[in-house]
């Protein structure tokens, strides 16, 4: 590969260095008798800290664009927005991460390094222009969910949340290979680039079942991602799982997520751009539903986490009746909203 197309993916290449060299330091460094088995907690968060700043700074002075791979991953200008606000929010949630690490006391250096591995899957997702890296990147993301969920391991209510979010996630897996085999059985390719390309054309009426299937392929992948951001009505696993969850993990689960898959969603609804307006209506009306179910569930709700999940259910839906419009104003509302959104939930 060009090198110069390398030097655009240098972010990912260092936060992924940074990673590993950090595991290695700090297995190492707690294994020690001579320092006495330290506890690290606040030591892992100021490396934590350090290498998104560091990788903040490159983003801000990458100015080369290139693609990866036959278009697997893209580096473009709007990626590297998204993934400077990305890592802008890391950095603002981070002290809340810490304060709910401390409280419940977890204890384990590792909690970390799993938080940067799913902040480094997220980061590649703003870069994906093709389903199966895709999914490769979306499943990294959900392993390290499922251990962050289920982190506090003397708690049943932990290990409970864990599980369901495996089991639902395990089978939401599967419906998206399912959408990607009938789009691929249809147009033969499940690159963005190649599927804009592919789908500016109208298919013959003799191809009616091929135009069926794609549709239905479209619609799986479609409500894989809504289920990733939790919209009604896929959000069965989020109450229960966000709940079990550390304080900790709720904060990461119901932030970071929303950025990340709508900039990925806007993105595919770019590339099957002519189909978006055959399946238009779906978006309009999980919206609407989204918000009708948070709204009056959250009235119900004791706890408070149970109702500050069933609020961003509600903010999840004004996003999507946003993201339906297709449109440049319907794009910087998102936004808009989004920023106001990231900034509310830290500091609730």
């Amino acid at each position: 590969m060009d090198s110069l197309v390398l030097k655009s993916f240098f972010p990912e290449i260092f936060f992924s260095l940074g990673i590993f060299l950090q595991l290695i330091f700090n297995a190492r460094l707690i294994n020690n008798l001579k320092y006495n088995f330290p506890i690290i907690d606040k030591e892992m968060f100021t490396q934590t800290f350090f290498i998104l700043f560091c990788v903040l700074i490159l983003l801000l002075n990458l100015k080369i664009e290139g693609h990866f791979s036959n278009f697997l991953f893209v580096n473009d200008a709007g990626g590297r927005i998204a993934k400077i606000l990305f890592i802008v929010t890391c950095l603002l949630a981070l002290p809340t991460v810490l304060r709910g690490y401390i409280v419940q006391n977890l204890n384990f250096f590792e909690y970390f390094i799993i938080l940067s591995l799913a902040f480094f899957s997220s980061l590649l997702l703003l870069s994906v222009y093709d389903l199966i890296s895709g999914y490769l990147v979306i499943e990294m993301q959900a392993l390290a969910f499922y251990v962050l969920a289920s982190y506090k391991r003397d708690s049943a209510f932990s290990t409970e949340a864990g599980l369901k979010y495996f089991i639902s996630g395990s089978f939401i897996s599967g419906i998206f290979l399912l959408g990607c085999s009938f789009i691929y059985g249809s147009v033969g390719t499940l690159n963005f680039n190649d599927l804009s390309l592919l789908l500016s054309f109208q298919l013959d009426n003799s191809l009616a079942n091929l135009n069926f299937f794609l549709l239905l392929g479209v619609l799986l992948v479609v409500f894989t991602l809504l289920f990733k951001i939790s919209a009604a009505p896929f959000h069965f696993w989020s109450p229960d799982v966000y709940d079990g969850s550390p304080l900790a993990t709720t904060v990461v689960f119901s932030i970071f997520p929303k950025v990340i898959i709508f900039t990925f969603f806007i993105r595919w609804i770019s590339a099957i751009s002519n189909v978006f307006f055959d399946i238009k209506f779906i978006f309009i009306l999980i919206g609407i539903l989204s918000i009708i179910f948070g709204t009056f569930f959250a009235i119900k709700q004791k706890r408070l986490k149970r109702l500050i999940i069933f609020s961003s259910i509600v903010q999840v839906g004004f996003m999507i009746a946003a993201l339906s419009q297709y449109s440049i104003d319907g794009m910087v509302s998102l936004y808009y909203f989004l920023i106001i959104y990231i900034l509310s939930s830290v500091l609730i």
